[in-house]
């Protein structure tokens, strides 16, 4: 039987370290947290291969997909008759890459989860391309600030890790510093983003365009 796994690839930022704006999200979210995540997310800000930290923070369903990177069959295809037995399979890998983390090494991985050489592994990404994160500018966090303060005074401004995929990498390719903003307040349990129910609270609309017309002013001068 001939298999054939293809990898998808969303999203890759390179770099040898943890980016500054993901150090600072684990830092500052912790704040946030329970004692126990608290602590392990200030402990993987510090050193990302501390098991017990990562052990925590993969039990907890908001920080498992922000510690490392996830790859998650998203495609099956097999098959050619309802009675016979499938001559090939073929399934599409999507990987969410952790900042730092080559695509290369993890290609290699995924044969080596495998465990059998048969099973063939090939790189489909398709617009996508490896890019370093943006700088934290002073300028940016300040626009920024100011925004969500004009209708949430005391709500507190932090970087934040997503572990989606944007088009800024196209930015950034060109050495043009991008950053993704978001007025929307919405647990991630109730957002079920790219879903059949994916939703935003209707109260949020107009705090949202007070908030973006904020921003553009300040960061269009």
């Amino acid at each position: 039987m001939a298999w054939n796994a293809q990898l998808n690839v969303q999203k890759c930022e390179v770099s040898e370290t943890i980016p500054n704006l993901t150090r600072a999200y684990f830092t500052a979210a912790a704040s946030y947290e329970s004692p126990e995540i608290a602590a392990a997310m200030r402990t993987f800000a510090a050193d990302r291969t501390d098991s017990q930290a990562i052990a925590a923070l993969r039990a907890n369903p908001q920080t498992v997909g922000k510690i490392g990177t996830t790859c998650v069959a998203t495609m099956i295809n097999g098959g050619h008759a309802l009675n016979a037995l499938p001559q090939r399979v073929t399934a599409d890998i999507n990987c969410r890459i952790f900042p730092a983390h080559p695509r290369a090494e993890i290609m290699a991985e995924l044969q080596r989860a495998a465990g059998d050489p048969a099973i063939q592994f090939k790189d489909i990404s398709e617009g996508s391309v490896a890019t370093e994160a943006s700088p934290v500018r002073a300028d940016v966090a300040a626009a920024i600030t100011k925004a969500v303060h004009t209708s949430y005074p005391e709500v507190a401004v932090f970087p934040t890790m997503s572990a989606g995929a944007s088009d800024s990498m196209w930015f950034r390719n060109e050495h043009i510093p991008s950053y993704g903003v978001s007025p929307l307040f919405i647990k991630d349990a109730d957002r079920f983003s790219h879903g059949l129910n994916e939703r935003i609270p209707v109260d949020n609309i107009p705090t949202s365009l007070t908030y973006l017309l904020s921003l553009f002013r300040d960061l269009s001068k």
